[in-house]
């Protein structure tokens, strides 16, 4: 069954849980082949533009990785701009985490290239698992994705989710003849990894911006390769470029009472945010407006709760080290002492939102506030999220890094054992 194409860009509507299913007719995504190298110095650096890569999985085991901090599961997603074109700030970044304890165990970078994650995992001592490609000889362009993880990497696979050249060039046709990232193809990284003795597989994404049917896509084949997964823990994570703070249904009046709750509605996110087209490469709310893809994202938190909404504490890292949670944000918005649009109003709606995605600064060199959380967890309930994180103390990407930490849950009926 195939979703009609009027349900597009329909903004107020719920997420449609019974009235749609993922189409049966679905592709599902093209598993690429997997290379397996004994050592970092044994991959050979491309000498394309961008160095994405041939479009085989890359698996490096290190040799001697450095210890996992444990117990449990500290991942981060990171989409790093461009192979890390803010080069020495994102090693910086990464130095202070490592010299302060806080190196995560597992990091799923977006917009990685060869050089950086070859970089990144022989200076920090991570095992590496690689995707991308250059789009050379026919093929289509993919930017790159790689996992870091200092716990055992059991097996890795990059999967292509399948859009048709029918879809991409009605795509092209909506967008007015832009065909902005379109061609492109995206896919998840899956790695399968022991975390102290439990098997965990990791999904890491980075979907389309450009079309919000396109991206719908992108989740439903996530959703397919979730349902099939290799094991029973599982998390994904990533760029998912869709306002993943914006799910639900919701009105106008409600908007309009400023309570400073959680901005769930593109209504509300009109009224505090403005036009939503101030953040970099979005006209827009990131895609969530179109109900198939809300209705995808549902369908994904069936399976795998979205781990903000349940993690122990949920807090935003600011520069220097301090730490706001959104709940002492929307409290300092309500209380009437902030004045609306001042640089410290901006930033309590980033903390507000948990917002991921930052902006350039506006011809009076202030940033505005997007509203925007495009970088995600979701992970099976059988691990516990204990923390959510949204690290804003690094200025090294325009997304900000997101970390949570997971434990097991004890195993049904040896509780209390």
């Amino acid at each position: 069954m195939k979703v009609p194409e009027v349900l597009e860009h329909l903004p107020g509507v719920g997420p449609l849980l019974g009235r749609m299913a993922t189409p049966i007719d679905e592709p599902h995504p093209r598993r690429d082949s997997t290379l397996v190298l004994p050592t970092l110095d044994a991959l050979k650096l491309p000498s394309t533009e961008r160095q994405l890569g041939d479009g085989r999985a890359i698996i490096v085991r290190h040799p001697e990785p450095r210890p996992t901090t444990g117990p449990g599961l500290t991942v981060m997603s990171y989409n790093i701009l461009l192979g890390g074109q803010r080069r020495a700030a994102l090693l910086a970044y990464f130095d202070e985490l490592e010299a302060e304890g806080r190196m995560p165990d597992v990091i799923g970078l977006q917009e990685a290239n060869i050089p950086i994650s070859v970089l990144l995992a022989s200076r920090y001592g991570f095992h590496l698992a690689y995707h991308g490609s250059d789009g050379l000889h026919g093929t289509r362009l993919v930017n790159g994705k790689a996992f870091l993880t200092r716990h055992p990497l059991a097996d890795a696979a990059h999967f292509t989710y399948v859009i048709s050249d029918a879809e991409r060039a009605a795509a092209i046709q909506r967008r007015g003849g832009d065909p902005c990232e379109i061609p492109e193809d995206r896919g998840a990284l899956m790695v399968r990894l022991e975390v102290g003795g439990l098997p965990v597989v990791l999904y890491n994404v980075h979907h389309t911006l450009g079309d919000s049917g396109i991206n719908a896509h992108n989740m439903r084949q996530l959703n397919l390769l979730v349902r099939h997964r290799e094991a029973p823990h599982a998390v994904a994570l990533g760029d998912f470029n869709a306002n993943t703070a914006i799910k639900t249904g919701g009105s106008w009046l409600m908007a309009h009472l400023r309570t400073y709750d959680d901005t769930d509605t593109v209504e509300e996110y009109a009224v505090r945010y403005g036009e939503p087209n101030a953040s970099v490469g979005d006209k827009g709310v990131g895609n969530i407006a179109d109900p198939r893809l809300r209705h995808e994202l549902h369908m994904l938190e069936q399976g795998l709760p979205e781990t903000i909404a349940h993690a122990a504490v949920t807090r935003v890292r600011l520069p220097g080290g301090a730490m706001m949670t959104p709940k002492q944000a929307c409290a300092e918005l309500r209380s009437g002492k902030v004045q609306r649009g001042s640089e410290h109003w901006l930033r309590l709606q980033d903390i507000a939102d948990s917002a991921t995605l930052t902006s350039l600064p506006d011809e009076s060199g202030v940033v505005p506030a997007t509203g925007k959380r495009f970088d995600n967890f979701y992970a099976s309930p059988e691990l516990e999220p204990v923390l959510f994180e949204v690290d804003r103390s690094t200025e090294s990407s325009d997304h900000q890094p997101v970390v949570a930490h997971y434990t097991p849950r004890p195993a049904k009926g040896r509780e209390g054992k």
